[in-house]
């Protein structure tokens, strides 16, 4: 029995032990837009694109895909705030939350062959800003995954069929 193709269905392309290919996605067209999906640390990340357009190439139908983003999170990049919290309990103490930037490699395939297509280092944020208030807890250092526009900028001429 076939299983019905889902957006889903490309995290095979992204797993640590090798890449599995999806033979039934789209065909690489040479130009765009080349619909694409993306998959952080092996989870489905979906772009909230420009309204709810399907035709927007970060949304796509799983039909159509024909690119697919591998960004697996590498470590921790430079410091960019600490922020130190008194609190006004007695007896609380303090907490500081250290921000960082999350450095992430990017991968791009071609979803029906599971070719690779480039290779990209990202950062996920290059600024924090401390929040007025925090909960109680330990001390902690903390990063984000790599948004829309980070993720735009490396895939945009993909997605124009600018890039192999």
């Amino acid at each position: 029995m076939e299983t019905r193709l889902n957006l889903f269905s490309f995290d095979g392309l992204c797993q640590e032990e090798g890449s599995r290919p999806v033979p039934r996605a789209a065909r690489v067209s040479a130009s765009g837009p080349r619909p694409v999906v993306v998959h952080v640390n092996g989870l489905l990340h979906q772009f909230e694109g420009r309204g709810r357009d399907r035709t927007d190439p970060f949304a796509p139908l799983p039909e159509r895909v024909q690119l697919v983003a591998c960004a697996r999170y590498e470590g921790l990049g430079k410091l960019l705030k600490v922020c130190r919290y008194d609190s006004p309990a007695a007896g609380a103490g303090r907490r500081e939350i250290s921000h960082y930037e999350g450095r992430y490699e990017l991968r791009v395939l071609e979803a029906r062959t599971g070719r690779l297509l480039g290779t990209h280092r990202m950062v996920a944020r290059t600024s924090a800003i401390c929040t007025p208030f925090v909960e109680r807890g330990a001390d902690t250092k903390e990063f984000e995954p790599p948004g829309d526009t980070v993720f735009r900028d490396i895939l945009g001429p993909y997605t124009r069929g600018e890039k192999p």
